[in-house]
């Protein structure tokens, strides 16, 4: 049992307000060096399941986890994970549900959507929480808005890897957001930069891959950093075992460490790197 405390830019109805790429990587940061320790590479699912009290701006809520049983959206479909309020259930605990492992869900693939689910419960349910306090507005049904009910659902593996499907109204567009952000947040708390850093310097001269040192070409991380090249002209022969060995030193996909190398810019662009 742990308590995750955080804070972060809100509007005054506890909405995210302009939390940038790099903030959001700072809040995830936070987070992870309240639940391990900073010579730790993988974060465990155990770990992250422990978590049983948030206070994220200042409101505290419970975070009633759930990774025992099969998950399924409001139309009955199988889905990896939900994060949801509902405040006739409770009116102070988020529901962070994650289908256990099994055919559709590797252990790498629920720890991801795991952290994915969190993300929502930082930046989207003290919000909800918030708007169910103040109760029916003026011109609201009251028995409408009694069993109001929020939902975040994370449908399959490719939600994990892009945003939410664009789309032209403004709620169509705050979805899409909320979704990169729990992304942003998943892929920085299971793989931060320096970790990932640390880990290549450790891997890279085994598996025949070049380490650059000079000025990073990740706009979001400025400063001095890396970029890696296979030395064979065969990019498999260097690069993906190199992911691999990396993707089981972090308990994720060797996919999922491309896309955090692409991030924070370890691959050349345009490179052909396995």
């Amino acid at each position: 049992m742990s308590l995750l405390t955080l804070n972060y830019q809100h509007c005054d109805r506890y909405f995210p307000d302009y939390v940038k790429h790099t903030q959001v990587t700072n809040i995830a940061l936070e987070a992870r060096q309240q639940l391990i320790s900073g010579d730790t590479d993988a974060l465990t699912l155990q770990v992250l399941a422990a978590i049983s009290d948030m206070k994220v701006n200042g409101i505290p809520y419970e975070l009633w986890v759930d990774t025992d049983h099969p998950v399924k959206d409001e139309l009955g479909n199988a889905v990896l994970g939900v994060c949801e309020f509902d405040p006739v259930a409770s009116k102070d605990a988020a529901l962070l549900s994650v289908t256990p492992i099994c055919d559709i869900a590797s252990p790498e693939l629920v720890l991801s959507t795991f952290a994915h689910e969190l993300g929502h419960a930082v930046f989207e349910a003290p919000a909800w929480i918030h708007e169910a306090a103040q109760g029916a507005g003026l011109f609201d049904d009251p028995a409408l808005t009694a069993h109001k009910a929020y939902r975040m659902t994370t449908p399959d593996a490719e939600h994990l890897s892009k945003s939410a499907p664009a789309g032209n109204t403004a709620h169509e567009a705050s979805v899409r957001f909320a979704e990169f952000r729990a992304n942003e947040f998943m892929g920085s708390l299971l793989v931060p930069r320096q970790h990932l850093i640390r880990a290549v310097e450790d891997l890279a001269e085994q598996h025949s891959v070049t380490i650059t040192r000079g000025q990073s070409i990740a706009p979001d991380f400025p400063g001095m950093g890396m970029t890696l090249t296979t030395k064979s002209s065969f990019g498999f022969d260097g690069m993906d075992p190199l992911l691999k060995s990396l993707a089981t030193r972090f308990g994720v996909t060797p996919k999922f460490i491309r896309v955090r190398m692409d991030r924070y810019g370890l691959l050349k662009p345009g490179a052909k790197n396995y």
